[in-house]
């Protein structure tokens, strides 16, 4: 479901999107990379938002790299909030093991928009030290909206 998906009342428009896996390991570190998790906020008002993503790491130890993710305001070209880190990995067991990680994050805010907006879920890797990954994964994002005011 995306978009305007239904309303509770006719005040209050909500919606949610599941999006695809996007591949982090297939960019430079700290680059945005964008989700198809997008929502448009039909109208005026202040929106709850909600995300929800997992994350996956592989490489061969020792190894340091994170994935944040973030919700971007396409309509503005502004983030929305601030990033969040889904998953950090900070590994040295003397070197040489092949290790893959997991892991879930969820965060959510508020934004007020004084028109329809298109929001989405982003996310980057961050090689911190050591090795970087061979594997970096932001998967199945959801993006969910209800607006809670006028």
């Amino acid at each position: 479901m995306s978009g305007t998906a239904g309303s509770v009342a006719a005040s209050q428009p909500h919606g949610e999107t599941l999006g695809a896996d996007v591949d982090l390991q297939a960019v430079a570190t700290d680059t945005w990379v964008a989700t198809t998790a997008q929502v448009v906020l039909p109208e005026a008002g202040t929106y709850a938002l909600s995300a929800d993503c997992f994350s996956s790491l592989a490489a061969t130890t020792p190894w340091a790299v994170a994935v944040n993710a973030r919700l971007f305001n396409v309509t503005d070209g502004t983030p929305v909030g601030v990033e969040r880190r889904i998953q950090f990995g900070n590994i040295n067991d003397g070197g040489g093991t092949v290790m893959s990680l997991q892991n879930a994050g969820s965060f959510s805010t508020f934004l007020t928009v004084t028109g329809p907006a298109t929001v989405r879920v982003e996310g980057k890797r961050t090689h911190v030290g050591f090795n970087d990954s061979t594997q970096a994964i932001l998967a199945a994002p959801r993006l969910g909206f209800m607006r809670v005011a006028g």
